[in-house]
């Protein structure tokens, strides 16, 4: 009695495999988008909730300066350094740099690329950064800060995205 498979039904298995990692391709490309898009967020996130909090425990403003290769990057070629400086070269407190995000469109709306957090209040200069997906308008996401209420927040620019509320006016 021979053992063994034969070649027809070795055929017919890689055939049924090809068929279904044809199909399951594109689930992964947005599984690794999403997530991409989420470590992103946070990341920015936290970075602004803790500049806000190293200006209040130093007691003194402090500046988050924003380097960009071009306007917008894809290529995760930028930088946010927080200092103690309003121009570039302080003392740095922390750094977040963009090479993890490399394929994610990166665009800051902050005047002179600089964030001020103030060193009483904590309260931060208004602006946004937006990014995105390369190729997906759609899928805009905005973080948003708000002196007046001492908000950051992200959401949505176009609409409720990634997991996150449309923004509001």
């Amino acid at each position: 009695m021979p053992r063994g498979f034969t070649l027809l039904e070795l055929l017919i298995t890689v055939s049924v495999l090809s068929i279904l990692l044809v199909t399951v391709a594109p689930s992964f490309k947005n599984i690794i988008e999403t997530n991409k898009m989420h470590r992103l967020a946070n990341e920015l996130h936290g970075f602004m909730i803790q500049a806000k909090s190293e200006a209040v425990f130093h007691n003194q403003d402090l500046w988050a300066h924003i380097d960009v290769a071009s306007d917008p990057v894809d290529t995760g070629e930028w930088f946010i350094t927080l200092t103690n400086s309003k121009v570039p070269g302080g003392t740095p407190i922390l750094f977040l740099s963009g090479s993890q995000f490399y394929g994610i469109t990166f665009d800051p709306d902050y005047s002179s690329q600089q964030i001020k957090f103030n060193g009483v209040t904590g309260k931060v200069k208004n602006g946004s950064i937006y990014f995105k997906p390369v190729g997906a308008m759609n899928k805009t996401l905005r973080l948003k800060s708000s002196f007046g209420a001492s908000r950051i927040v992200i959401c949505g620019e176009k609409e409720a995205v990634y997991g996150y509320p449309k923004c509001e006016s």
